[in-house]
């Protein structure tokens, strides 16, 4: 038996270590599959870590192997997010199960909500429709039309649980079952339940700690130019030892996506209203507020004054990362109808390669191990995916090292 994990692993930590060893305990298995995003997260931002570090620390602390999910999908809000990793777990052809970490270990209640977002009822969409049209933004939207839905239903015994659905990993969590349900998948859901603090906690007192306090550790790290020495040592201790050398030597180049403000500066000044339209996750006139508040200087004061009621901080920061990128509506629509054209391979453990191996037979689509041979592999068409890949990673190393085709220098991991 083979399950899956989606993750970011940004960067990998104990609770990351922990969830892969509480997956492998509960699925009886060693073979672990991890889709992770590449060098920008779906957090709009750039990966703290680069890919080929994150994919070595993961292989070091549990995972088999590890596939990339492309960044239209990686950097895209959580049901598209969703859609694109759960579709390649589905099209790889050799997972039985899909695990992922939740707040909540109710898996049922899971169940049943995501088939009220699956099927859409008409009762449920009408009352969307309507908190929509108030300038309600989605998230709060779906939570008051849930809650009337279950009323109007007699499931009241649901209610209890509804709030939870506003916590990242629950939320990611649905939108994994009702991918599922999607595309009617023969994967099976496992739930974990988190160990580690809040998802938006900064405490840094115990060995596992929430992927967020150790990013803002970090950029602390970086800022007071590695000289607090105790903070140093909290990094160190949320961290596997065996990864910890490798980590350290990379916080001095940890990007941000402040560096990438003079890029997106740039890019307001020479696109049109039509032309940022274009862009994914730039909806609802957005392109509007954009380009009326593009004089701000730094990406965290414009984002402050382009959040409104309708558009959530999370909206606005795939926008603006979109923008940047030049991630396309064209990049990802079309996907999420015929699914995603390639399987990438990031890295696999030597003790592990008969995996690689059965993907490679298996897989519904082409398997990718060398981006100098995809354009021999892929269609034209399905080749433009993986060049917004290469194009990104360009632009994620502009402001630290540097570095230039770093999808053709950079070989596949292999611990």
């Amino acid at each position: 038996m083979n399950f899956g994990i989606i993750a970011e692993y940004n960067p990998f930590h104990n609770g990351h270590f922990y969830h892969i060893a509480k997956s492998k305990e509960k699925i009886g298995s060693e073979n672990c599959i991890v889709i992770m995003s590449g060098n920008f997260t779906q957090r709009g931002e750039p990966a703290i870590l680069n890919k080929q570090i994150r994919t070595k620390s993961a292989l070091l602390n549990g995972a088999s192997m590890v596939l990339e999910l492309p960044v239209p999908f990686a950097t895209a809000s959580a049901d598209i997010f969703a859609f694109g990793a759960v579709d390649l777990l589905d099209k790889a052809n050799i997972i039985d199960y899909v695990c992922f970490g939740v707040e909540t270990e109710n898996l049922n209640f899971m169940e049943n909500i995501s088939e009220i977002l699956f099927k859409e009822p008409i009762e449920f969409k009408s009352i969307l429709s309507a908190e929509l049209s108030k300038g309600v933004n989605y998230p709060k939207a779906r939570e008051t039309a849930l809650s009337e839905y279950l009323k109007q239903n007699n499931s009241e015994h649901l209610l209890k649980d509804l709030s939870s659905l506003n916590m990242p990993n629950n939320i990611l969590a649905l939108e994994y079952i009702k991918t599922l349900k999607a595309l009617k998948s023969k994967i099976k859901p496992v739930a974990i339940k988190r160990k580690d603090s809040d998802f938006y906690s900064s405490e840094m007192e115990t060995e596992i700690v929430s992927a967020y306090a150790i990013r803002k550790a970090i950029s602390e790290f970086k800022i007071n130019n590695s000289k607090n020495m105790n903070l140093i040592e909290k990094i160190k201790k949320a961290i596997p030892k065996n990864i910890w050398e490798m980590v350290f030597d990379e916080l001095k180049n940890c990007p941000n996506i402040e560096d990438y403000m003079p890029i997106l500066d740039y890019i307001l000044r020479t696109k049109s209203k039509k032309e940022l339209s274009d862009i994914l996750d730039v909806t609802e006139g957005l392109e509007n507020r954009i380009l009326k508040f593009s004089t701000e200087k730094s990406m965290d004061s414009f984002l402050t004054v382009l959040k409104t009621k309708r558009y959530t901080m999370s909206k606005l920061r795939h926008a603006l990362l979109h923008i940047i990128l030049d991630i396309k509506k064209t990049d990802v629509f079309p996907y999420l109808k015929t699914g995603l054209p390639y399987i990438r391979v990031l890295g696999f453990r030597k003790d592990k390669k008969e995996l690689l191996a059965e993907l490679t037979k298996k897989s519904a689509v082409p398997v990718i191990t060398s981006v100098k041979s995809a354009e021999k592999i892929l269609s034209d068409k399905e080749y433009l995916l993986l060049k917004k890949e290469i194009q990104s990673s360009d632009l994620y190393y502009i402001n630290t090292t540097k570095e230039r085709n770093s999808e053709y220098t950079k070989p596949i991991v292999i611990v």
